[in-house]
């Protein structure tokens, strides 16, 4: 992780790309106050605007009409929701998408490797989605407290919308769910062997999302005294009961299906596997993709017809599960589809990086396609997930097929995030009213008029309604690569520091809310580089320079959370990348110091005064407050500590023993440091970093309660 630092007209400091980064989950507390904190200053939560809710509720405040569905038994409000990967990793990605309407959530997969070497950046989905991004980037232990603390901060907004935001609105708090009895499903992605699968810690984690008591009772613990009231709350114990299997690219058939036995018979839960692509075959996915929609540019991987499963093992394996499964009492499903290999042809990944996996509009009509060639086989009752270039166009159609869940990714990773989800919901509100469905039974009966001819029978009319909609996704235009090959649009100017054009682009489509904005007064003033002699007297040195903000709303990013999958560079209009561009925050002493091949800053509180540390091209700098004066700092370039008051009155520090010969103190390090510290430190500006750094208590220097 590097940062660019301040640049003059004449040019920036420059960087280099580190490849390894790791995540660092928040406190739980720390995310509670931050979301309480950041609700009251505007009404957002994890930067999501609370006009970006979903409510159940059209614009006009008419209830949108029941949209229950049943998966494996358990009642969801709505049958969408994420796909497991980036927006279902972290307690806030969960929450966000929550919040946004999602009411099936398909966790990110884990497996034993929990220590994987991904390469960055590792997602690119400028219309066509590619990613190298295949397993969770958190320890199991991990990936188990984030689900959990995730289905508790759920918890919390819908039960008790009032402790955790603190404000009530006018009239009361909205339902975010308009739907009686209905809940928010988890639902596990489990990989990638048998070996893994079987082995004790990936048990443990299972068992553990079956009864998360233990975990639960400790982060009870750990809300604020201030939301105390939320530890009394029922949160539910048992967070899943169902697997979604993703297994490697090329597991054998008869190890998948060891593997559901398994998970059936021994573990005792529902197992929905996943599909993929290759299936189809390779006349008919090429014919599609290249033929059809034109993709001539997009290679699949010929080895992925040979190492995965053929259609005919597919539907052969379903059906002697699906048998299994219900002497065992459970449920059993299949996933169309997992993403699909392809060779990189030029994709901005890591050189090395030669097989790469394909997401987005093509997908989709590969996926509908095999997915109506699967049905056709093996009939209506077969329980199906969808997941495949999912939006906001198509959504309403997939839900006609009956297939629950239906999630989403390469869409949500796009301009606005996880604003993208309501019209998702509107537009399957829209669709329903259009031929007077009150319920989602009725949609998929009516909505291809197939009611007569299923003779009422839902899954007859799914099963119907499936060939209709695939015959329409493979003619329609807006699938076809001349409508998916403009990227978005760049301007002729590189990131710097300070200043861009604050489009917040960068903020919503980062999946972790890693980026975030702070306030910072504008500057337009110069200075000069010091001299410091051996004698300790310090005078100017060389060009007068100039030193400008011309932005009010800043740019930074927050480290812990920020995986450099360069999302945010995709889709910023001017080059180089924020993650790597802007500057870059870690929480702690800790994850500063586990980060120690890349350029950051870290702030700590000494009593009354703030420290700042830095690295700046492998050069470590601090800048603290004296205490004594608000306009007097101290600044150490690892050569000398120079006091500085008015950014005019330069001497030694005290103890400071002069240089042994002329040491030239490079003066933009200290105003760079200086207006990151008063900016992402100022009181108005609630972030994950300030949170963490208690400035918001009404104990803390210029703090608020």
């Amino acid at each position: 992780m590097t940062v660019a630092t301040y640049s003059s007209s004449a040019g920036a400091w420059n960087e280099e790309k580190a490849l390894m980064v790791d995540l660092h989950p928040a406190p739980f507390d720390e995310l509670l106050k931050r979301i309480r904190l950041e609700y009251a200053q505007r009404r957002s939560v994890f930067d999501l605007p609370q006009r970006s809710w979903y409510t159940g509720l059209d614009k006009s405040g008419r209830p949108h009409p029941d949209m229950r569905v049943q998966l494996h038994g358990q009642t969801a409000g709505n049958p969408l929701g994420p796909a497991a990967g980036p927006h279902t990793q972290m307690a806030q990605n969960l929450l966000l998408s929550w919040l946004a309407g999602s009411r099936i959530l398909e966790l990110k997969t884990v497996q034993i490797n929990d220590q994987l070497e991904i390469p960055r950046p590792c997602i690119n989905v400028p219309n066509v989605g590619y990613n190298v991004e295949w397993s969770q980037e958190l320890r199991l232990a991990q990936s188990l407290d984030q689900y959990v603390q995730g289905a508790m901060l759920i918890h919390m907004l819908r039960e008790a919308p009032g402790l955790v935001l603190g404000h009530d609105e006018a009239g009361g708090w909205p339902a975010f769910d308009q739907s009686l009895g209905a809940a928010t499903i988890f639902d596990m992605s489990v990989g990638y062997d048998l070996a893994g699968i079987t082995s004790d810690p990936v048990r443990h984690f299972i068992e553990s999302m079956r009864d998360a008591s233990a975990c639960l009772d400790r982060l009870r613990t750990q809300i604020p005294g201030e939301m105390s009231p939320l530890r009394d709350l029922e949160y539910p114990c048992a967070l899943s009961s169902s697997i979604t299997l993703s297994t490697f690219h090329g597991c054998p058939a008869d190890e998948i299906e060891k593997i559901c036995e398994f998970l059936l018979r021994d573990i005792g839960v529902d197992v929905i596997v996943k599909m993929n692509p290759p299936m189809l075959g390779s006349e008919r996915l090429e014919y599609l993709l290249h033929d059809v929609m034109g993709y001539w540019n997009i290679r699949v991987n010929p080895q992925a017809y040979d190492s995965g499963l053929t259609l005919v093992e597919g539907i052969d394996l379903t059906q002697r599960l699906a048998c299994f499964a219900r002497q065992q009492g459970r449920s059993f499903g299949v996933k169309f589809s997992n993403t699909l290999e392809v060779l990189n042809s030029g994709v901005p990944f890591p050189d090395d990086v030669h097989v790469m996996y394909l997401s987005g509009p093509p997908l989709h009509v590969i996926t509908m396609s095999l997915t109506e060639t699967f049905r056709r086989q093996v009939g209506a009752a077969l329980p199906i997930s969808f997941s495949a270039g999912v939006d906001r166009h198509n959504a309403a159609d997939v839900v006609s097929c009956g297939f629950v869940p239906v999630t989403t990714c390469t869409d949500l990773l796009k301009t606005g995030g996880y604003a993208r989800l309501p019209a998702y919901l509107d537009r399957l509100t829209e669709a329903m009213r259009a031929v007077g469905a009150d319920c989602i039974d009725d949609f998929i009966l009516d909505v291809h008029g197939k009611r007569h001819a299923a003779e009422g029978d839902v899954g007859t009319a799914a099963w119907l309604n499936t060939p209709v909609v695939a015959e329409a996704c493979r003619a329609d235009e807006r699938y076809r690569a001349s409508r998916n090959t403009l990227a978005p649009r760049r301007i002729n100017a590189h990131l710097v520091l300070f200043d861009c054009l604050s489009c917040d682009k960068c903020i919503p489509v980062c999946p972790n809310a890693a980026n975030f904005a702070y306030e910072s007064p504008e500057i337009d003033e110069g200075y000069y580089d010091l001299e410091v002699a051996p004698d300790g007297s310090i005078a100017c040195s060389g060009k007068y320079k100039p030193f400008r903000l011309r932005r009010a709303t800043q740019i930074a990013n927050f480290a812990d959370w920020c995986n450099h999958c360069g999302n945010c560079d995709t889709f910023c209009p001017e080059y180089d990348g924020p993650y790597l561009m802007k500057p870059v925050f870690f929480s702690s002493r800790d994850t500063y110091g586990a980060s120690s091949t890349h350029d950051g800053f870290v702030l700590e509180r000494h009593d009354s005064r703030m420290t700042m540390t830095g690295r700046i091209k492998g050069q470590e700098y601090s800048l603290t407050e004296t205490g004594d004066d608000p306009s007097a700092w101290l600044f150490d370039d690892g050569a000398v500590t120079i006091r500085i008051v008015n950014n005019e009155d330069v001497t030694l520090a005290d103890g400071q023993s002069p240089p042994t010969a002329p040491h030239t103190v490079d003066y933009s390090k200290f105003l760079v440091m200086k207006t990151l510290l008063l900016g992402v430190a100022g009181a108005s500006n609630v972030s994950q970093l300030t949170v963490g750094l208690g400035l918001h208590d009404e104990s803390a220097p210029g703090g608020d309660s």
